[in-house]
């Protein structure tokens, strides 16, 4: 595996890191970043009117759930005694600050045996190829997702249907209710249609200080790039997303991540882990249980603005 670590896709691998230095030489000399804690000052801004994406300290959540990812784009790992479960790719200019970013925890991008996924946008996964090359970890998909992942990014109803990054054959395909288990850790998928026809959610209990934790990383459960009314593409997401709702209403959740930092706190969050605030302030049973019925009430309001004009 030394050698394979070596030799495979480095120029790729270096190629993505010089990318991101010149990106950031360049942004850092039109642009003021205003220093913040946790932030490394190499990040990179995006076009404006997107999302800020810096890169930030990796720390630990809860008990064997890390947060190696941005500020923007969420990336999780999770350790076990045989090797350990990443979630998520973001672009493959970031891997580099991933695999910065595990090592930086004391952990080895070469241990990364399973590669999970939240849904198939090229912000999440586009990094899967790299990783996978560098690490051989087993892809793990929903099968909607999945098809869109081996094909490229070639999302019916949405885009101009060619390919936006590299294709990857899962090597798994997982359905609702199936579980990934490594090393005495046990992940349960969640298939949620909505943000992607195959969004995934995962589950799983933490232990820590005698005391099990349900932690939720969401996959996607809001945002819909499409409409809900006269849908030839998707006729039947009403009826799926309602039913998306439904199940994600009923999941235990005492700790929750989202797919991207905003929608969960991530830094307001961090900083106050940071400080030793007890208790954690990821844990929130009640806003995770809010950010559902927020995603509710903009699922009746689009599928009612949407009827309307339809009538």
């Amino acid at each position: 595996m030394n050698s394979r670590w070596n030799a495979i896709s480095w120029n790729r691998l270096l190629g993505a890191k010089l990318a991101g230095i010149l990106l950031s030489a360049t942004l850092l000399a039109t642009l003021i970043v205003v220093g913040v804690p946790g932030f490394a000052q190499e990040g990179q801004r995006e076009a404006r009117g997107r999302r800020v994406n810096e890169k930030v300290k990796p720390f630990k959540i809860i008990g064997n759930v890390y947060y190696v990812g941005m500020s923007d784009q969420t990336v999780l790992l999770i350790t076990t005694p045989e090797g350990n479960i990443l979630i998520d790719s973001t672009y493959e200019r970031m891997v580099p600050w991933i695999r910065e970013s595990i090592e930086t925890l004391g952990y080895s991008m070469r241990d990364i045996k399973i590669l999970l996924n939240s849904h198939a946008h090229p912000d999440h996964v586009e990094g899967h190829s790299l990783i996978k090359e560098l690490t051989g970890a087993q892809v793990v998909m929903s099968e909607a997702d999945g098809e869109v992942l081996a094909s490229g990014g070639v999302d019916p109803g949405q885009g101009d249907g060619r390919p936006r990054y590299k294709p990857v054959k899962p090597d798994r395909i997982i359905r609702n209710g199936d579980q990934v288990t490594l090393g005495g850790v046990t992940l349960t998928a969640h298939v949620f249609p909505g943000h992607t026809r195959g969004a995934t959610t995962w589950t799983m209990v933490v232990e820590e200080n005698g005391r099990r934790y349900n932690v939720v990383f969401w996959g996607g459960i809001g945002g819909i790039r499409q409409p809900f009314v006269n849908n030839t593409e998707w006729p039947t997401i009403v009826e799926e997303y309602t039913d998306t709702l439904r199940r994600a209403k009923a999941l235990p959740c005492d700790i929750y991540t989202g797919t991207h930092g905003a929608g969960f706190g991530l830094l307001d969050k961090m900083r106050r882990l940071e400080q030793g605030e007890q208790p954690n302030p990821f844990y929130d049973p009640e806003e995770c249980r809010s950010s559902i019925e927020r995603r509710e009430r903009d699922f009746r309001e689009q599928l009612e603005r949407e009827r309307a004009v339809a009538r």
